[in-house]
């Protein structure tokens, strides 16, 4: 990727797809089914943060410690209920405004690399965004498997990025999420960040965490090409 000037990292939940609460159910029932505890993540906060960090502190709050292996072996249960999850008819679950045009405008551009940015484990961002038919659009990516905190997911991303050609300043990466840690992680290693409305977060929370751009939705595909290039200039 010779020409690449621009990496543009996508959050999954709330930016790219809503699945009606499917990751949720799934893992509740991950850790009904390990700990015979019934709705094990009430309560808890779900949005920007990794699955790594949710398993973690759900663990803690029903009195068992969140060793590697007990992470990764709750992992293996939530992804094996996933997918029955998400193939329950739900009339939130759809891919968001905007998102399979944006996708389509970034991959017309060899300017361009294409990334994933999420707190999702790696094969549950899979199984998620392969039910909405968006899996293939992406040819790497940073996940939630081992880091409890999405800081920690940045300079990852940036690393997958390079294995595939596409070394580029951090000033010329893009964040683009729904929750102020989106934008936190962004900021963190001086990266720059859209908030996008479509999840739990309005444009002026979006704006408080200091988003270089806000936008209600994606659909607005001329608009965020139009701020990339300036960006570049600049």
């Amino acid at each position: 990727m010779p020409n690449v000037s621009h990496v543009v990292l996508f959050d999954i939940d709330g930016t790219l797809i809503t699945s009606g609460r499917a990751g949720a159910r799934g893992m509740d029932s991950a850790f009904l089914a390990l700990y015979g505890v019934a709705g094990a993540l009430d309560g808890v906060s779900l949005a920007g943060r990794t699955d790594h960090a949710i398993v973690s502190d759900v663990m803690r709050a029903i009195g068992h410690e969140p060793t590697r292996d007990a992470i990764r072996a709750l992992r293996d249960a939530y992804l094996d209920h996933l997918p029955g999850e998400l193939a329950k008819p739900h009339p939130d679950a759809r891919v968001l405004p905007g998102v399979v045009a944006v996708l389509d405008a970034l991959s017309r551009r060899d300017d361009v690399a294409v990334g994933l940015l999420t707190g999702n484990f790696a094969r549950g961002a899979a199984i998620k965004l392969g039910h909405f038919d968006l899996w293939s659009r992406f040819t790497f990516g940073a996940f939630g498997d081992d880091h409890g905190n999405r800081r920690d997911l940045v300079p990852i991303a940036m690393t997958e990025a390079a294995r595939i050609g596409a070394v580029v300043p951090a000033t010329q990466v893009v964040v683009i999420g729904d929750t102020p840690l989106d934008i936190d992680c962004a900021r963190h290693h001086s990266v720059r960040s859209v908030g996008v409305a479509t999840g739990l977060f309005r444009k002026d929370a979006l704006a408080a965490a200091e988003a270089d751009l806000v936008l209600d939705t994606l659909e607005d595909t001329a608009g965020l090409l139009r701020w990339m290039d300036r960006m570049a200039e600049a």
